[in-house]
Formats: C-alpha cells, sequence, structure tokens
C-alpha cells in the first residue's frame, strides 16, 4: 500500500490517510457567517471524495475580523448549530475536520471593516494603510481566538488551524516589515512571535490538553527584508516546543510580484514549491507532524517527500476545487497526476459567489 493511504495521528487524532483538503475561503456563508446549504453539499462533496481531513475555509473570530461578506463566522454562539450540522455531514464519510481560526487585519474588501495591524504601515499587496491595535485590543482579540475555538470543539469538530500565514493579522505581528512595535508585542522574532503565541495559549486553555490544534504557518515573507526562512523554522521550533499538534507549511506576507498563489503548475519540477521551508521546519520540530501545501500535483511526488521524511501530510487546496473526488482517483489508480494547473480561474468569484472551478468557462 502507498504511504500515501497510511492512517497518521495529529494529536490523538487519526486520519485515515495523508491527504488534506487545505484551507480556502468558499464564500458561501450567510450574511452573518452562518453556514447554508451550499456549504453543506460543497463539503459532503469533498468528504465522500476519499480526503482523510478538511480544513475549512477560514472563519472570522471576531466581528471586526471578517475579511469579506461571505466569510464563515466563529464569533457567536448562534453559529453552533450550523458548524454542528456541518461536522455530522463530513463526519458521516468517515472524514476529519478542523475549522481555520483568522483574524483579517489588514487583508478586508475595500470599506468592510477597518484595516488594523501591529503597526501603522502599508500592506504591500492590497495598498491599504492599517491602523495600529492598541494593547487592549490585542488582548480583546487573542481571547476571541481562545472563545472561537470553544465554540469549535463544542460543535463536533474535531480540531482547530490557526491562520498563521498569507499577509493576515497573525502573519503581520511575525514580519519585522509589518510590526515596528518597540513594546512586547514587537521587536526582535521572541517579541514579534508573542502575538501567535498568546493566540495558542488562549486556544488550548479553551479547548483542554488533548483537543488537536494547528497552525498554517507562513514560514518566509516574499517581499524582501520580510520574515526570513531561518526565522520561520524557529517560530515553527517555538511552537512545537509549547505543544501545537501539527503544522502546515506555507507562505508569509505576500508582495504583488510573488505571492502563495502560484500559477501554471505544468511540469514536475514545479511542484512541492515550499519544500524548503518544510526542510527548515523539520530540522527545529523532530518528529511533530507537518503537512505540505504548494503545487503537489503527482502521486509519485506525494511519496518522494513523505518517505523521505519532509512532510507528513499532502495539503492541496485548488486541485479538490477541480476534482473533490481526486483521492479515490489516485487511490484506484484512475490518471497519473492532479487534474488541476493552477489556472486560477476559481480565484475570480473570490468573496462575491461560492467557489468553483472555472477552467472551462
Amino acid at each position: 500500500m502507498s504511504i500515501l493511504f497510511e492512517p497518521k495521528n495529529i494529536g490523538n487524532l487519526t486520519l485515515k490517510n495523508r491527504f488534506i483538503r487545505s484551507s480556502t475561503a468558499e464564500s458561501m456563508a450567510g450574511p452573518n457567517g452562518e453556514i447554508t446549504p451550499p456549504m453543506l453539499e460543497f463539503y459532503e462533496a469533498l468528504a465522500r471524495g476519499g480526503a482523510g481531513c478538511i480544513f475549512l475555509g477560514h472563519g472570522y473570530v471576531h466581528n471586526q475580523g471578517r475579511s469579506h461578506p461571505r466569510m464563515t463566522g466563529l464569533h457567536d454562539d448562534s453559529l453552533l448549530a450550523g458548524l454542528r450540522g456541518l461536522a455530522d455531514v463530513i463526519h458521516g464519510h468517515d472524514c476529519k475536520v478542523f475549522a481555520q481560526l483568522n483574524y483579517a487585519g489588514s487583508r478586508v474588501q475595500e470599506g468592510y471593516v477597518e484595516p488594523v495591524g501591529p503597526s501603522a504601515v502599508a500592506n504591500p499587496f492590497f495598498d491599504v494603510t492599517v491602523r495600529e491595535l492598541r494593547r487592549q485590543e490585542i488582548e480583546e482579540i487573542i481571547e476571541a481566538f481562545g472563545r472561537a475555538a470553544a465554540r469549535v470543539r463544542e460543535a463536533g469538530l474535531d480540531g482547530v488551524l490557526i491562520h498563521g500565514g498569507h499577509g493576515y493579522l497573525v502573519s503581520f505581528f511575525l514580519s519585522p516589515l509589518t510590526n515596528l512595535r518597540e513594546d512586547e508585542w514587537g521587536g526582535d522574532l521572541a517579541g514579534r512571535a508573542r502575538f501567535l503565541e498568546e493566540v495558542y495559549g488562549a486556544i488550548r486553555k479553551a479547548v483542554g490538553p488533548d483537543y488537536p490544534v494547528a497552525v498554517k504557518l507562513g514560514i518566509k515573507d516574499d517581499p524582501e527584508g520580510g520574515l526570513t526562512i531561518e526565522e520561520g523554522a524557529e517560530v515553527a521550533g517555538r511552537l512545537a516546543a509549547k505543544g501545537m499538534d501539527a503544522i502546515e507549511i506555507s507562505g508569509g506576507l505576500p508582495s504583488k510580484e510573488a505571492n502563495a498563489l502560484r500559477k501554471d503548475i505544468l511540469k514536475r519540477k514545479q511542484e512541492a514549491y515550499f519544500l524548503p521551508y518544510a526542510k527548515a521546519v523539520r530540522a527545529k520540530v523532530g518528529e511533530m507532524p507537518l503537512s505540505l501545501v504548494g503545487g503537489l500535483r503527482s502521486p509519485e511526488v506525494m511519496e518522494e517527500i513523505i518517505n523521505a521524511g519532509w512532510t507528513d501530510y499532502i495539503s492541496m487546496a485548488r486541485p479538490f476545487i477541480c476534482e473533490p473526488d481526486l483521492v479515490l482517483k489516485i487511490s484506484e489508480g484512475r490518471g497519473t497526476s492532479v487534474s488541476c494547473t493552477s489556472c486560477l480561474a476559481c480565484r475570480a468569484g473570490f468573496a462575491k459567489e461560492g467557489l468553483r472551478c472555472r477552467r472551462d468557462e
């Protein structure tokens, strides 16, 4: 049997295979962030398609941390019933599910909520200048992450995933380009990592020692002068020492010239573009479970990097938009690679309408 279909644990949770549907905003939530029938259908297709675990599209933990109108909400107890129904649908197909907890910071739709961050700087990707958060606001946001995690556990989902990449609030705290604070929330790497570590601490306190908590961590910023790969790996090591259960390896602060959404993955040598990040992180975290995202398309490459010990799981987002049943396809030998080439057409309706593959439209 291929190692891709061997079970593996995140904390005390066993995943039936090594495939994780990585988070991507499905843009299907209701006006107050509630789960909708189209979301249930969308995620049931993914669960039925064979993935071992689904990381839901990002959910906002606080009203002021909402990135766009159709973003899933995790900020209020009124959302519990919908989350329970979603968990039941996914569990009905022997699939696990994590909710991704996020606070937008500066990655907000223009005029929707106020862009904020650790310092009053311009977001190099979105052409907005953010307001500097006050200490009291930072503490309030940290507490909101903890309360949201408690809701997720109460709703019966299997774990939580902190969004720590892609230019959202956590990665703004981590980056020396966007965190210019001179108090305890900035300065050296320990100061810049404090926000993420405090978020993890609040979540762990809220859910207890045995509930799986993972982080999607931006290991390196794209803009020059940002978070380095060495610093990102050091942050991973700090989190591992504090008891984080798993890390999904991704990119940090994006730029207009380069960002995490690489286009046109057409050749094997273009796959696994974040693999150097995983290698740096592995040296710092030992046997802690890692999942690698970033252009993975052929089963042979997936097997190679797992067998080499660089990752334990394979995370994919856009391929699952194109083929919800791609895990079954791989297990049955139907085709030699994932058909998604990262044309990015699926992004055309981001934050406006439901996520779908549009390559043939």
